[in-house]
């Protein structure tokens, strides 16, 4: 006969007459059932996993196309310069990048919510293509800046749009991980030009770099699109196609009731049409949109995108260096790519807040060492050349808490804090705190350098951190393992008290 007990697996066993020994025949086979779901569940990860790291690709080329001037800046700041431009045309071409991405988060938006997330994604693509045609064949200041102009319009898109798709195609036990693969992608990206840069021309360079675009539209024009998207659309069908492929293991039933948690979040989020006030419509949303950006200023302003950028340049002004400035900032991509790898494990482990105040703390400590030994160096008759490694090291150190733990928590929450119906204008928020914070970090890390000296911009991002561990210990919410509707309810909560 079928047992009650194992409808859900279907399982036709017999049943043993004594009663006694049926508890311990139920128990030793519900024991076995437990496991394998266990297993189905680890195997259905893999699935979330494939489709995150395909959608990751995009921000991988985003994170090469951003540190494109990395390498090749000393030799464009050079008498035989491919597109000659001096250090303050130089920090506008680095910034327009920046520009671009504050506009296209508004579009991104639209996009997401019209065209779905994985569609929009995948249009950014021709942008690309225009800013390669603009940097090979018109070699000129304005048109490089107006490439990169583009560049920061493309850019703009995944960099919105991706932590959406990240956190509503995961589970809320895989939620963390996956999500963690936005900033070790970034990172993956940044080291790609680092790595090959110095080796490669002008031209070889930018064809290399659009390479990746390519691969990331083979990788991910196979992947599902996010259950949340056609659940705003009313596809309730849909919804449990795109869950049947991310979770092609987990039991039917469970995926039932998933399919039904997506539609009553969703229905309870579409009650009226989403609009910007919405976001700052309840004293929960409004201290959601506060923290998201608390953690997006306190982490851009620490200034990793300028030292991604201008690493080489600025290393290649002192003499006493232990090793050459390319090798330098090839080691510091290196470092802040494994520190993105180390946030996939604890994010989900360690939880978000504590990753947020573990970053800050090491992230002013690592900076103020190096502010330090830049003061040292620069301001006073002290000899440092024995201590040449102390700059590079606390910087090296810097860029690994950093991705181990600001950046990747404030993806996550970007998913994790807002319902659906205002998740996307949420994204686009976020995106826009990043963007602005980066081009003021951008635009002026050259021009206070040479003002008032690299030790003193140091300082300042020292300061950032510092602010940042008070922000953190006492505003931050612990989501670690909750779903959306259990954040919210925690957040409310909070806002009663």
């Amino acid at each position: 006969m079928k047992t009650p007990w194992l409808n859900n697996y279907f399982i036709d066993l017999p049943v043993p007459k004594d009663k006694e020994v049926q508890v311990e025949w139920q128990q030793y086979i519900t024991g076995v059932a437990v496991d394998r779901h266990q297993r189905e569940a680890s195997q259905s990860r893999w699935k979330q996993y494939a489709a995150g790291i395909a959608a990751s690709t995009s921000i991988v080329a985003s994170g090469a196309w951003f540190c494109w001037p990395a390498p090749l800046l000393p030799r464009l700041l050079d008498e035989d310069s491919p597109v000659p431009m001096t250090p303050e045309e130089a920090s506008w071409m680095v910034s327009s990048t920046e520009i671009g991405t504050l506009i296209s988060p508004f579009p991104a938006t639209i996009m997401a919510d019209y065209l779905g997330r994985k569609h929009s994604m995948l249009l950014c693509t021709p942008l690309f293509v225009v800013s390669v045609a603009l940097i090979i064949y018109v070699r000129t200041l304005w048109s490089l800046c107006l490439a990169r102009f583009i560049i920061g319009l493309a850019m703009g898109i995944p960099y919105t749009v991706l932590p959406l798709y990240l956190g509503e195609i995961a589970s809320s036990e895989a939620r963390g991980t996956v999500s963690s693969f936005f900033m070790i992608s970034w990172s993956l990206g940044c080291l790609f030009p680092y790595c090959i840069g110095p080796y490669l021309s002008y031209n070889s360079l930018t064809y290399a770099t659009f390479l990746l675009n390519i691969v990331f539209i083979v990788s991910f024009i196979w992947q599902p699109e996010s259950p949340y998207y056609y659940a705003l659309r009313n596809k309730p069908n849909k919804v449990t196609d795109m869950l049947v492929r991310l979770r092609d293991s987990t039991p039917e039933d469970l995926i039932k009731k998933e399919v039904e948690e997506i539609q009553l979040e969703v229905r309870k989020s579409s009650e009226e049409k989403a609009s910007w006030k919405d976001v700052i419509a309840t004293p929960t949303d409004r201290k959601a949109l506060f923290l998201i950006i608390v953690v997006a200023v306190v982490s851009c302003l620490s200034g990793q995108n300028a030292m991604l950028t201008y690493t080489t340049d600025t290393f290649s002004k002192f003499s006493n260096n232990f090793i050459p400035p390319d090798f330098i900032t090839i080691a510091i991509g290196i470092v802040t790519f494994i520190g993105g790898c180390i946030s996939i494990p604890t994010s989900d482990t360690l939880g978000r807040r504590f990753l947020l105040l573990m970053s800050s703390v090491s992230c002013a400590i690592s900076l103020f060492i190096a502010s330090g030994y830049f003061y040292l160096d620069s301001n006073t008759s002290v000899d440092v050349s024995s201590y040449s490694w102390v700059a590079p090291v606390a910087i090296m150190a810097f860029n690994f808490f950093l991705n181990a733990g600001m950046h990747p928590v404030c993806v996550v929450y970007t998913s994790e804090l807002f319902p659906t119906k205002t998740r996307g204008i949420a994204s686009c928020i976020s995106s826009m705190s990043l963007t602005f914070s980066s081009l003021l970090v951008l635009k002026f890390y050259e021009p206070i350098s040479i003002a008032m000296g690299i030790y003193f911009t140091y300082l300042c991002y020292a300061l950032v951190c510092f602010i940042g561990v008070f922000l953190f210990y006492f505003m931050m919410p612990e989501t670690k393992g909750k779903t959306f509707l259990e954040i919210r309810e925690a957040l409310e909560k909070s806002q009663n008290k």
